[in-house]
């Protein structure tokens, strides 16, 4: 029996993937749950696994390729024994699998906790009968755990998670590969904003996600996605913000912010923010942003230049509040709380002039932030 291995639709808001490596070859004989490619999903991965014993007969995808759910991947030849068993196989990664034939537990009886309802390691711990005692796990190489259980370890010069480092690392390896990048930056006078926070028990970056919103509403074009030939205005504007945590550096979405007022996204930032540093957030939480923002303020970097995360059109870079001698409306020399604005743009969608325009009214309500404060 012919059987085509097809991109499921794993998460929610998932709409394609990207291809990153083949385990195995055209002509190579396979198994039921065998790993036969690890696809990138957003700031996640999965794996492709064979639903049934057989031989691969052809592979329709090649590496590095960005491909729709649905899209075919392989074509495979399944054994006379496994037809009929290929609609009832169950999603559970090869660590999984091999732990449940090792304890024999049946993975019919187990709840999967990953993607999609996918059985990953942990669960078939959980099931481990209470009394067995614990079987020798797969080694590779240098006597170490096998990948999947190493991703839910810290690296052990940094504590962060080998596994986020990895798909950011894939996914700015994209955006540096495939995005024409240009930059620019503009200083903001954050004195109204220093004030206002104080009262309002407020945090700078509360103040920046606002504007950011009231921005991105005036100038919809920067909440634009690339389709792959034009940028498209995204009908909410859903703000990615990073966080940087012990497990490493996360994006969660804060959603229609249009319709939200600065006390209720700063409600929602520090939300999302314990999430990360908890890891508790979820991958919906982590998917489908329109526009990113990135900040520095606490680590003393005056002003840097982002990644945009694809499809998005642009990032915006916040440095940190620093005192600088400025000329006031009298002429007189002066100190402010001056900050940088560093927008990364992608010029297949914008250009010098809207940038600049989008900072400029980024710059207007921080500058004015009664307008936020009113609200």
């Amino acid at each position: 029996m012919s059987l085509e291995i097809r991109l499921a639709k794993v998460f929610a808001t998932m709409e394609e993937g990207t291809l990153l490596k083949w385990r195995i070859a055209a002509g190579d004989r396979v198994q039921s749950g065998d790993v036969l490619a690890e696809v990138a999903v957003d700031m996640d991965s999965i794996d492709i696994e064979a639903p049934a014993d057989g031989q691969v007969m052809s592979l329709a995808v090649e590496e590095g390729e960005t491909v729709a759910v649905g899209t075919l991947l392989a074509h495979m030849a399944c054994s006379a024994e496994s037809e009929g068993a290929t609609d009832s196989a169950v999603q559970a990664s090869p660590a999984a699998r091999k732990l449940a034939r090792d304890l024999v537990i049946d993975l019919q009886s187990v709840h999967g906790s990953g993607p999609g309802g996918r059985i990953v390691l942990a669960d078939v711990e959980r099931a481990r009968p209470r009394k067995q005692e614990p079987v020798g796990e797969e080694v590779v190489g240098n006597g170490s755990q096998p990948e999947e259980k190493q991703d839910e370890l810290f690296s052990a010069d940094s504590g962060k998670s080998v596994k986020i480092r990895r798909l950011l690392a894939r996914k700015m390896e994209e955006s540096w590969k495939t995005i024409p990048h240009f930059y620019v930056t503009m200083t903001v006078d954050m004195t109204d904003v220093i004030r206002f926070r104080k009262d309002l028990n407020s945090t700078i970056n509360d103040f920046i996600l606002a504007a950011t919103s009231h921005a991105l509403q005036e100038q919809p074009w920067i909440n634009s996605h690339w389709n792959g030939e034009r940028g498209i205005e995204q009908e909410h504007v859903d703000l990615a913000m990073a966080v940087e945590s012990e497990r490493g550096l996360f994006y969660p979405v804060i959603r229609n912010c249009e319709r939200l007022t600065l006390r209720q996204i700063s409600q929602q930032a520090a939300a999302m923010a314990d999430k990360a540093h908890q890891g508790t957030l979820s991958n919906e939480e982590t998917e489908g942003g329109s526009f990113t923002i990135t900040n520095m303020v606490m680590l003393g970097v005056e002003s840097f230049g982002a990644l945009i995360t694809p499809p998005q059109a642009a990032v915006l870079a916040v440095g940190t509040v620093k005192g600088e001698i400025v000329v006031d409306d009298q002429g007189e020399p002066a100190v402010a709380p001056i900050m940088r604005l560093t927008l990364s743009a992608d010029h297949r969608i914008l250009d010098g002039a809207d940038a600049a325009g989008f900072l400029g009214t980024v710059k207007s309500y921080l500058e004015a932030p009664i307008v936020l404060v009113a609200e």
